[in-house]
């Protein structure tokens, strides 16, 4: 896994564990700026990092680089094979695309925004 997949991945753990320390108007602009990602992990992965840097969202940050240096020593980088921890295969069916990092990251926004309550989406297939 690239180190901008781990970021990505690191900042959905960060939601999905930590978003009751996110107020109203981060949520709101998260929620825009969901709308506007990239396709790119590398451009994503710098999105949310700055997106992390104010003061107010300091324990944020603290809580994202944990999870991020945890993903990192549980997955050594390795680019020239792409299989998971102890050889493992993708848990993605060899016939389906795996969500890419803008999907994983709109989903975990609208699965965690309480702004989004009545309108939480389906993952997408």
């Amino acid at each position: 896994m690239s180190i901008y997949k781990n970021s990505v991945k690191a900042f959905n753990q960060l939601l999905d564990s930590k978003s009751k320390l996110v107020s109203i108007p981060d949520w709101e602009e998260l929620d825009k700026l969901s709308s506007q990602l990239p396709e790119d992990d590398e451009e994503i992965s710098e999105i949310l990092e700055n997106w992390l840097q104010p003061e107010s969202r300091s324990q944020l940050l603290e809580a994202y680089k944990q999870n991020l240096k945890s993903l990192s020593a549980a997955s050594p980088l390795n680019v020239d094979r792409n299989i998971g921890i102890s050889n493992s295969k993708s848990q993605t069916p060899a016939n389906q695309p795996s969500e890419s990092s803008k999907e994983l990251t709109e989903n975990a926004i609208k699965r965690n925004s309480p702004l989004s309550d009545n309108k939480k989406p389906q993952p997408k297939p």
